[in-house]
């Protein structure tokens, strides 16, 4: 079992760290917070730090935050910080559930890394499905039928996809990622599902070596993966004239990353709309 000390001078700090490092843009102070192979990671090397203004909801311009509470999951393996940034308008020191931010960490040797962050409360994570919602119900997007200015909404439109950040200049890893991940991009796909396309395209290549001749059929068969895995309602002839790729070829390679991963219908590791439920078992 973590105790309270452990959360506050081993825990805790990580993001901290990781809150201040993205407040001064210092990309070199980010990287080492991350656990490798993690979804936190993927969003850095996707875009960089613009996404944890957005995930740690600096871009809310609050002054002082506060830790609401520490959940500890599976014997000590992860654990969950969840924080807030206070609204200052309120004297009684209130927030809403739109200034709520949960952290998972798990522990690498003597450190705790940062896993994957999440703009909403432990027990209810946000998901692009549930951003979705909350985008088409929104009033200020009903009335303007864009983005609006204000910053709680920021995070949610990233998860729904309506907001897309700027690549990185090396964001993709190959010739297929450079395809794909500007390709979801005009999709619309959210931030959760940028990083399943990239996860699932990286481990077809473990499994399988594919080569990589014709890359814009490979980008065009994980988008079709994708695309099921999130419910889209778009035909492999869609799918395959968006990456200008060839139909066949795009279905037969589908077919060959679906037999690789064994994937059958949603994959809790390419899918958001089945996410992990979270059982508070206690508080620290």
């Amino acid at each position: 079992m973590v105790d309270e000390q452990t959360v506050w001078q081993d825990v805790w700090p990580p993001v901290e760290r990781l809150i201040q490092a993205t407040l001064a843009e210092d990309n070199q102070a980010i990287r080492p917070l991350l656990s490798p192979g993690q979804p936190a990671l993927a969003a850095y090397e996707l875009f960089g730090y613009p996404v944890f203004d957005l995930l740690l909801k600096t871009v809310l311009g609050r002054g002082r935050l506060a830790v609401t509470r520490a959940v500890e999951i599976g014997n000590g393996r992860y654990i969950f910080i969840e924080f807030v940034w206070p609204d200052p308008e309120r004297e009684d020191d209130g927030y809403s559930a739109a200034d709520l931010v949960t952290v998972r960490l798990q522990q690498s040797g003597r450190q705790w890394r940062i896993t994957e962050i999440n703009p909403a409360a432990i027990e209810l994570p946000l998901t692009g499905a549930r951003a979705r919602g909350i985008m088409v119900s929104s009033q200020v997007v009903r009335e303007t039928d864009k983005i609006a200015v204000e910053p709680w909404l920021l995070p949610v439109a990233l998860f729904s996809g309506a907001l897309q950040l700027p690549l990185r200049e090396n964001a993709a890893g190959d010739a297929v990622e450079a395809a794909l991940l500007p390709g979801l991009q005009a999709q619309q796909y959210g931030l959760l599902s940028m990083i399943a396309g990239r996860r699932l395209w990286r481990d077809f290549q473990k499994k399988d070596k594919p080569g990589l001749d014709q890359p814009a059929a490979w980008a065009a068969a994980v988008a079709f993966i994708l695309n099921e895995q999130t419910m889209r309602d778009q035909s492999q002839a869609a799918v395959a004239r968006l990456y200008q790729a060839n139909l066949p070829l795009m279905i037969s390679r589908s077919n060959r990353i679906k037999a690789a991963l064994a994937i059958q219908g949603l994959d809790e590791r390419y899918s958001s709309l089945r996410p992990a439920q979270i059982i508070l078992q206690g508080n620290r």
